[in-house]
């Protein structure tokens, strides 16, 4: 049986061999093998194609397909693949499940040698031999800039050679005229990972499993399915700098079915003043979580622009039960989400989901979805001076619970953006999970958590967000170890960069002390922070930097300002800092220049980057203008002082209404504007084109 599926931009052929061909207009042909499993002990792979079991419309456009591969050769196992496509997009997502017949026994995912034995697909084809091979790593972790970066590595066909691997996630096969894409949703520190491409013969591609997907007797059956992660695949007749445009916008308006994550919103935070306060000051970290404090700071933020009020830790009794404090909010958080929806802005809180107290009703019920090392509880101790807690652990049916715990605080407070704070991949190998048995070794317990772990905050995010549609969850990645990669960004964002680096991170020993002896560096405004928290920016290229929340410091200075808000349009788009301190001439700059940015954000958060220079080089220059629009904004900054000229990307100057910020600019040859800024030393600048 032949069937030919079309997607738009894409077209399948599925039954001739594999699992199907994919093709485009332009494009040499691609085979996609049907993939390999170790079940009850031996290596399964004859798959066949049986029938479209449904198609349905994705409720943010695109649709939803669902293919039915299934066995010749017992024990029968059906496959399912679940097939995502957008009509305007050369990139689908795809997922297996596996699964026995009705009323056939369970089988089990194997693994004889003590090793994963999954390869997911090999991609072959002739537009891969003679191609140019690219990967883009997205998790290692700077110590001195104390945030994830990106690294792009580019391999010239004589370096493409069989037998190669490498963890990406993300691959490129690409000539002046194709581009073939092959990514994973999941995440590690890099060169940790779960998963690996290996580079065979023809210069075929293949991926599979490298720990930790299954544990040896994993079951499957009709009622219990195996699900995969979601995989990523395009084809493009063009080059790889105009596919890439094309990935950026998928990645910023087809994967995620919930858009609030991808909005320009300005956010704020409450936890730089209570680190102040605590470090400065020598006071507790809780001390000014109280209702008065935040009605007043909701008063200021609301002036400066910002769309979405974050209450960090505090505002509960106790972890678990996720109660408000009477004691710091005697009316709970009426009056604050009061205030908030008179000014239109969103409620946030603060949230470790892997945390409960010892007397919370979840761990009194339910000890055995504790977080176990050894058969010993994995860690213990107060959170944010509140009572002993206890790890909990994702991999199990505590998500679920964490699920519903959400939703009441959505229905009961109101709550729309949930901050995930202090999320560790590794850290569980109980036997009472979802994640291995007493039959399984302590490792593979241990590898197989921090691979469902991940899988479990993606599934605990879609879940909460059908029933919530609007909210926003925010993952910290502000300390290494965490789960990082194209995964978590499916449904959310990332919590990019704290105050920047540690002390002990330029290798300043412990024993000297620092007055007032705070952990990182850039607790003061200036430029020299900016320069190190916009790194997210770095990321735009290829995930837009929309999903990299970065707090900056409103905060006099005029000139930190002027940093801190050409950074913060840069995607980053956030602030904390202590509002109340806040003079009106700062309140005045701060709203007049975000007033501006929301005149543009949209089209900000959808241009793609022009990037000269780099954080610290005279001068580094931004430009993001949706050229369909002529709007948006380039963002100058140097060291150095001097007169400073940029020229656009071809724009419509019919288009442009105005060119706010600018000392002087000029429509020059191909449609292009040629800007010309005189900036201090280490000064920032911000130039808005308000167009159509």
């Amino acid at each position: 049986m032949i069937h030919n599926l079309n997607l738009g931009q894409l077209t399948l052929e599925i039954g001739a061999e594999g699992l199907f061909v994919m093709q485009a207009a332009g494009c040499q042909p691609v085979k996609l093998s049907s993939p390999e499993f170790e079940v009850n002990g031996a290596r399964r792979s004859d798959f066949h194609f049986d029938g479209v079991i449904e198609t349905r419309n994705l409720p943010y456009g695109g649709q939803e397909t669902i293919l039915q591969y299934i066995t010749r050769t017992e024990p029968a196992i059906d496959l399912f693949v679940f097939v995502r496509s957008f009509s305007i997009s050369p990139i689908l997502r795809f997922r297996y499940a596996l699964a026995t017949p009705a009323g056939a026994a369970p089988a089990a995912l194997t693994r004889a040698t003590g090793q994963d034995a999954i390869t997911y697909f090999i991609l072959s084809g002739p537009g891969l031999e003679g191609a140019t091979l690219t990967e883009y790593q997205l998790s290692h972790f700077d110590q001195v800039a104390h945030s994830y970066l990106p690294l792009r590595l580019d391999r010239c066909p004589e370096d493409v050679i069989p037998g190669m691997n490498f963890v990406g996630p993300v691959a490129l096969y690409h000539t002046p005229n194709q581009t073939l894409m092959a990514a994973f949703e999941h995440g590690a520190d890099h060169p940790q990972s779960f998963f690996e491409f290996l580079v065979g013969s023809g210069s075929s591609l293949g991926l599979r499993a490298l720990k930790g997907n299954t544990f040896h007797g994993e079951p499957f059956s009709a009622e219990l399915h195996w699900e995969s992660v979601w995989f990523e695949l395009g084809l493009y007749p063009g080059p790889i700098q105009i596919f890439l445009p094309e990935y950026r916008r998928f990645f910023l308006e087809d994967v995620c079915a919930n858009r609030q994550s991808r909005r320009p919103n300005i956010y704020y935070n409450t936890w730089n003043y209570q680190e102040r306060q605590r470090y400065f000051k020598g006071r507790p970290y809780t001390e000014s979580m109280t209702a008065e404090r935040m009605l007043a700071e909701i008063d200021v933020a609301h002036r400066l622009g910002v769309d979405v009020f974050g209450i960090d830790t505090g505002w509960y009794i106790k972890t678990g039960d996720w109660l408000v404090d009477r004691k710091r909010f005697p009316e709970g958080l009426r009056e604050i989400k009061r205030r908030l929806d008179t000014y239109g802005m969103k409620l946030g809180l603060w949230f470790n989901p892997t945390v409960a107290a010892l007397t919370s009703e979840i761990f009194i019920k339910h000890p055995e979805y504790e977080m176990a090392r050894d058969g010993k509880p994995a860690w213990r101790g107060e959170v944010w001076e509140t009572e002993t807690s206890t790890g909990m652990c994702l991999a199990s049916d505590y998500a679920e619970h964490y699920i519903e715990t959400m939703v009441r605080l959505y229905k009961e407070l109101g709550v729309t953006y949930f901050k995930w704070d202090g999320v560790q991949q590794y850290g569980c190998d109980s036997p009472l999970h979802n994640h291995g048995t007493k039959a399984n070794s302590i490792a593979e317990r241990a590898e197989c958590y921090a691979y469902q772990m991940g899988k479990a905050m993606i599934h605990i995010v879609e879940q909460v967000s059908q029933r919530c549609p609007d909210i926003i969850v925010d993952f910290d990645v502000t300390e290494g170890g965490r789960f990082v990669g194209l995964g978590f960004l499916s449904m959310g964002k990332y919590f990019l960069v704290n105050n920047g680096p540690y002390f002990h991170d330029f290798d300043i020993p412990r024993r000297v002390k620092m007055d007032p002896d705070t952990i990182n560096v850039f607790f003061y405004p200036g430029p020299a922070r900016s320069r190190i928290c916009r790194t997210g920016a770095r990321f735009d290229e290829l995930i837009p930097s929309i999903l990299f929340l970065t707090h900056y410091l409103p905060d006099a200075p005029l000139l930190s300002q002027r940093n801190s808000l050409a950074a913060l349009m840069l995607g980053g788009n956030g602030f904390w800092g202590d509002l109340l301190a806040l003079s009106e001439e700062d309140i005045t700059f701060v709203s007049e220049q975000i007033t501006l940015y929301k005149q543009v954000g949209d089209s900000v958060t959808r241009a793609y980057p022009r990037r000269f220079g780099f954080a610290g080089s005279s001068p580094e220059i931004v430009e993001k203008i949706d050229p369909a629009t002529s709007n948006g904004l380039v963002a100058f900054f140097t060291v150095t002082p001097g007169v400073i000229t940029h020229i656009t990307r071809p724009l419509d100057p019919a288009r442009i209404k105005q060119v706010v910020g600018v000392d002087d600019w000029e429509a020059v040859e191909g449609g292009r504007i040629k800007l010309t800024v005189n900036l201090e030393r280490n000064d920032a600048r911000v130039v808005f084109f308000l167009g159509n």
